[in-house]
């Protein structure tokens, strides 16, 4: 009898415990994790390293893909419906995201609301056209500049403490811890900035061949110059004659790098290359475009690291290795 009246004590005993934490998590300020989707796994990076464990965060589109062209998918509505916060490039990098903002019916994260992040905020942007100058003919130009503004790691601070003030709208119960972690996400930008900067230092002021124009911000931050792209005009895919006009645009600036996005064929660079003499490497846009790039600050290590080898390879008039196409 009285192990009967133990055991049913016990049993009360859970049943008052998951009460209790029910009761807690549904009191005033108590809330589960703050759901953020955006619309590259580079935003989700750095939503990740700001939100910590307050935070649950997917990405759309996948780090191998273009993000000028990403197919939309029904699954990205249903993932768009549920979250609490969307982050984005903004500007008109991103021309398959404002479709779904409005199919997702998702008052929360429409334009204007706490719960829509233009990311592009406070960017100081990159080849701005001007305005009488823009045409079809041009290609895929971006009215209000380059929006490959995440590849200056800098850039990646300023979007950083945008998120840790969207975070602290709809979660304020963490707002320290937003703010403390987007403070050490900016140290190890930082460092990692510093760092980065020593192992280009050889190579500063060297011209590269880019096959498409995703790396201004990249070029400026790390010291180096453009000496022709692969595309004639951005999207547009280039002719005999233009590719020997690249070649004769190594040969003449000693640009002997042509540096490929991840999403880009690499036997029209390597090509090219060979016939210029040099190499070409494939350098990814985003987080997962490559082998090694998980996160944000991995992503500018590996970068980096390739480029200095197909530095070292072009100089020693050896073939690339690189990450192939």
């Amino acid at each position: 009898m009285q192990a009967t009246n133990t055991t049913s004590n016990r049993s009360r005993g859970r049943a008052a415990l998951g009460f209790l934490a029910a009761l807690l998590l549904s009191a005033p300020g108590a809330r589960a994790a703050v759901r953020v989707v955006t619309s590259t796994p580079t935003f989700a990076s750095i939503v990740e390293r700001v939100g910590g464990d307050h935070v649950e965060v997917e990405a759309l589109m996948k780090g191998r893909q273009d993000v000028h062209n990403v197919p939309p998918k029904p699954s990205f509505i249903l993932k768009m419906k549920k979250a609490d916060l969307f982050v984005h490039a903004g500007l008109d990098g991103e021309p398959w995201v404002p479709q779904l903002l409005k199919t997702s019916r998702n008052a929360a994260i429409m334009p204007g609301q706490p719960g829509n992040l233009d990311a592009s905020q406070g960017i100081t942007l990159l080849e701005v056209p001007q305005r009488g100058s823009l045409s079809r003919s041009e290609g895929d130009i971006h009215v209000y500049g380059n929006t490959h503004y995440l590849l200056d790691p800098l850039n990646g601070v300023i979007v950083a403490r945008h998120v840790a003030e969207a975070l602290k709208r709809l979660d304020p119960q963490h707002a320290s811890e937003f703010d403390a972690n987007a403070d050490r996400f900016e140290e190890d930008v930082r460092a990692l900035v510093a760092r980065l900067e020593s192992e280009l230092a050889p190579y500063k002021g060297r011209s590269v061949i880019v096959y498409h124009r995703s790396w201004p911000y990249f070029r400026e931050r790390f010291g180096l110059g453009k000496a022709g792209e692969v595309e004639p005009r951005p999207g547009i895919s280039p002719g005999p004659q233009h590719l020997s006009e690249i070649v004769s645009a190594m040969e003449r600036d000693d640009a002997r790098v042509i540096v490929v996005e991840q999403y880009h064929p690499k036997q029209v660079a390597d090509s090219v290359a060979e016939r210029g003499g040099g190499v070409a490497v494939v350098l990814s846009t985003e987080v997962g475009g490559i082998d090694g790039a998980d996160d944000y600050l991995s992503l500018f290590q590996t970068d980096v690291d390739d480029l200095v080898s197909a530095f070292r390879e072009a100089d020693a008039g050896a073939p690339a290795n690189g990450h192939g196409g």
